[in-house]
């Protein structure tokens, strides 16, 4: 018998706004992760309680959102490089009330290079051809015990990606949504 999941333990209207920025994500071509690995995203952050989360793609701010609800205490930076999807993203942090979101604009890999602080959670979800350097570039950028998650193992055969993954860290793909790469440092 399959255990039931508790549900989200967000209010009505954060559910209703979160489905809403879904439909934009949809009809606006935002790419945003699906429900179900939003909800994966979710417990995993709770059950976890991060201080340093990274998200790598923030889009339109859909799954930021879903990180920060997760863990309204932790500091979440997260890289765009295209601004009207920066400020959509502002647009829905504010509308949330989330205030610890940094976005840092421009080429992932170039910020990644630019970083300072190391990360206790890491959301890869940027340009599909680069997973592979954004691993190598978060090498000397994860706390022990980190955790990555990468998007779209799946849908865009991220095979290279996967094998560096499995050969680094303590790693599993898990068939959520467009498929996920969940590593642990």
């Amino acid at each position: 018998m399959k255990q039931e999941e508790k549900p989200i333990p967000l209010s009505q209207d954060t559910l209703k706004f979160l489905s809403e920025l879904e439909g934009y994500g949809i009809s606006n071509y935002m790419f945003n992760i699906p429900r179900d690995t939003a909800e994966f995203i979710f417990r995993l952050l709770k059950g976890r309680d991060p201080y340093r989360v990274l998200e790598i793609g923030t889009s339109n701010g859909y799954s930021t959102c879903w990180m920060s609800l997760a863990c309204p205490d932790a500091k979440i930076t997260t890289i765009e490089k295209d601004t009207k999807k920066i400020k959509l993203a502002q647009e829905n942090f504010k509308k949330l009330k989330l205030n610890n979101i940094e976005i840092l604009e421009g080429n992932a890999l170039e910020v990644l290079q630019g970083l300072k602080e190391k990360f206790d959670f890491v959301f890869i979800d940027g340009t599909k051809g680069e997973y592979v350097e954004y691993l190598k570039a978060l090498n000397k950028k994860l706390n022990k015990d980190a955790i990555i998650v990468a998007d779209n193992i799946h849908s865009h055969n991220i095979v290279d990606y996967v094998e560096m993954a499995k050969a680094r860290y303590n790693s599993t793909t898990v068939k959520i949504g467009t498929g996920l790469e969940v590593s642990y440092v």
